[in-house]
């Protein structure tokens, strides 16, 4: 015979699960804002920086949080006034060259390069607001639709950097701005806790980021020096390139591929061999010489670590995954690691009876 189940379902069971999948489509409905919100906090973690080194000088957050985004948007501006051209000029060369390989149907082609090299040139030199429209509409009229939808999915909208900026000098000019946001966000019982974890994460990451960055500075300012001496062409664009993969773990070695593949079309084996050697040397000093003195400063984050988060925060979510990525890994890491340690107390108090 069968025994009959009765399975009884309260009414205040189903009222939970109801919410619980409404909460869910909600969240994955405003998941691009979400997105924006985790940028700006990590955003105004790193001004916080900032903020503390200035009040070491007597000067408060309501005049240094002001003085910070003015200099690191003058800063981003000038590097783009001053340096985009060059980059543009270079990369529109190389473009050049790959494109010789490429099918005549590829999405970006020789007018598009041109249009935009044209366009970068003309706000980087012209005052005339009527010349810098022009090159606006010529280049977006020459610019094929691969290459718009492009550059639209990698950086986004513009709102979306102007609604990050605006939200992070927000959290950034309210004294423990980003503390009580947290605190809206979290159950009251897991406040302090959480306030803590992310404090800890950001102590963490704003070391990392502060060693990688001197790496990335040195290295990329030896490889432009160094190529420029050698006669390789695009020698500023690939010591760009070398200084941002000093980000990620191994990324020198990765930013040799493109500068030997040149160093062979400019100059034959014997260039390329000089480049070849000059990035094992190069390695070989950021791994004895530089990482060593900047690491006593800063907190090692496990390579594979960082590239992971990267890889997959720049896959998930572009650009703003890519910002958000290393501070979420450190996040969950720290998040981890407290788990553990919890766990092992009550072994430890066993072992010490």
């Amino acid at each position: 015979m069968h025994e009959s189940r009765l399975i009884r379902i309260s009414t205040d069971t189903m009222i939970r699960a109801i919410l619980l999948i409404v909460a869910a489509l909600l969240l994955f409905k405003i998941k691009d804002i979400l997105l924006l919100i985790l940028v700006s906090i990590v955003i105004a973690s790193f001004v916080e920086a900032g903020v503390r080194m200035f009040k070491s000088w007597g000067i408060n957050r309501t005049l240094s949080v002001p003085i910070i985004f003015t200099v690191v948007i003058g800063l981003i501006a000038t590097i783009f006034y001053t340096f985009v051209p060059i980059v543009v000029r270079e990369l529109s060369g190389v473009l050049t060259s790959v494109l010789q390989y490429l099918p005549n149907s590829a999405p970006v082609n020789n007018a598009s390069i041109e249009s935009v090299s044209s366009f970068i040139s003309s706000i980087t030199h012209q005052t005339s607001l009527a010349d810098i429209l022009s090159n606006v509409k010529s280049s977006t009229s020459m610019l094929s639709a691969g290459a718009t939808t492009f550059i639209g999915s990698t950086f986004g909208g513009l709102l979306d950097v102007v609604l990050v900026i605006v939200m992070s000098f927000y959290l950034s000019i309210q004294e423990k701005g980003i503390d009580n946001f947290l605190r809206i966000l979290t159950p009251l019982k897991h406040e302090h806790y959480v306030v803590s974890l992310w404090n800890r994460t950001q102590h963490k990451i704003g070391l990392w980021f502060k060693g990688q960055l001197l790496l990335g500075l040195i290295v990329g300012a030896i490889t432009i020096v160094v190529l420029a001496l050698f006669g390789v062409q695009y020698s500023f664009l690939i010591g760009l390139v070398t200084g941002l993969a000093e980000l990620i773990p191994f990324g020198v070695i990765f930013a040799a591929v493109p500068a030997i593949l040149f160093a062979v079309i400019d100059g034959g084996f014997i260039l390329a061999l000089k480049v070849f050697i000059f990035y094992i040397v190069i390695q070989q000093i950021e791994n004895y010489v530089l990482s060593p003195v900047v690491a006593h400063r800063t907190v090692g984050i496990p390579p594979l670590v960082v590239l992971l988060s990267f890889l997959i925060g720049i896959t998930v979510a572009g650009i703003w995954g890519a910002i958000i990525a290393i501070p979420v890994a450190v996040f969950i890491l720290e998040y981890i690691s407290d788990v553990e340690k919890q766990k092992l107390v009550p072994i430890t108090i066993n072992n010490g009876q």
